[in-house]
């Protein structure tokens, strides 16, 4: 129904208190405050709606544009996770998939790919992958998992296996960097 003032939908409700049609309806109200005050279709939208019950004069509510709070639930979701997917972002807010990446350009963000990084470990990074493959050794010598299972097959395995993922952000802001496979991926065969 067209956004009409209140004060026309209360003449609207008394003409159909009156008895009368829609027509007549729109016809007498554009009489007393002026050609084109109101439609014919628009009366006939507000009797149907008189005719079922519904004798409320106000609007019904609309289905379309998210609410502020869905607008600032996508600013935190894309600051806690900014490689969501406008299928994932979506599903989350529960409206459909070009609305939320209309909404995404709307806040100003582009999606953009992440850029590479040579992977340059510290001395620090080093020490603390070091001591964490050792506990993981001397947990396996202790508990002997491994040799528990009978079964035979094998597998190659990639343990470096860094995928490029586009991110949300802002047109002027760079991509969070992601470090750069090498040539080769690294990978071991697995035989259990």
């Amino acid at each position: 129904m067209s956004e009409i003032p209140i004060h026309i939908r209360h003449c609207i409700l008394y003409e159909f208190q009156l008895g009368n049609n829609a027509t007549t309806a729109a016809r007498n109200i554009c009489v007393a405050l002026g050609e084109g005050a109101v439609a014919d279709r628009t009366c006939r939208d507000w009797f149907k709606r008189f005719r079922e019950g519904d004798m409320s004069l106000e609007d019904r509510p609309k289905s379309g544009r998210p609410l502020e709070s869905d607008i600032e639930r996508l600013k935190v979701l894309l600051e806690d996770n900014p490689r969501l997917t406008t299928r994932e972002l979506s599903a989350m807010l529960g409206c459909n998939q070009s609305t939320m990446d209309r909404h995404l350009h709307e806040m100003g963000k582009v999606n953009k790919l992440e850029t590479w990084v040579p992977h340059r470990l510290t001395s620090n990074n080093i020490q603390q992958r070091i001591t964490i493959c050792n506990s993981l050794l001397s947990k396996r010598n202790r508990h002997r998992f491994l040799q528990q299972i009978v079964t035979g097959d094998e597998k190659w395995v990639l343990y470096v296996n860094h995928t490029r993922k586009h991110q949300w952000v802002n047109p002027e802001d760079l991509p969070e960097p992601e470090p750069k496979n090498d040539l080769h991926p690294k990978k071991l065969m697995l035989s259990i």
